[in-house]
């Protein structure tokens, strides 16, 4: 069996492709600047975990990257209902958005982002249980 370690890092790498792809979709889209703030956010947390994990040893590896910044962080960031302030933003923009084919569109959109979001946030909480599992 890999070790928490081997298997923390390619659960980081995983998220950093599911981030990267939902912030290259959101790049320029002024109304899912929220989104985009949320995967930037993400990248950087396991840009730093990532670095951090190069300097844990495997036998303390649960213990020492539970106590750091960048996971706590990471994980505050899964509190946080990013997808319904989106869905207020796109359709504040609309009047009677659910009559309408750009109100169908958005809904999709939505639908769409809302999914790789999910996948972001099961990925982390994957990671998160993975290091308290260990315990």
């Amino acid at each position: 069996m890999k070790s928490v370690k081997k298997r923390f890092k390619r659960l980081l790498c995983d998220i950093d492709t599911s981030a990267t792809e939902l912030a290259d979709f959101c790049t320029d889209l002024a109304l899912l600047s929220d989104m985009q703030e949320f995967t930037n956010e993400v990248l950087t947390m396991v840009e730093k975990l990532t670095h951090q994990c190069s300097k844990i040893s495997k036998e303390a590896f649960s213990e020492t990257i539970l106590a750091t910044e960048a996971l706590a962080e990471l994980e505050e960031l899964i509190d946080n209902d990013i997808i319904s302030a989106i869905e207020h933003s796109l359709f504040s923009t609309l009047e009677n958005h659910a009559d309408n084919a750009i109100g169908l569109f958005l809904q999709q959109l939505l639908n769409k982002i809302e999914k790789q979001h999910r996948l972001i946030i099961a990925q982390i909480q994957q990671l998160i249980t993975l290091c308290t599992d260990q315990e």
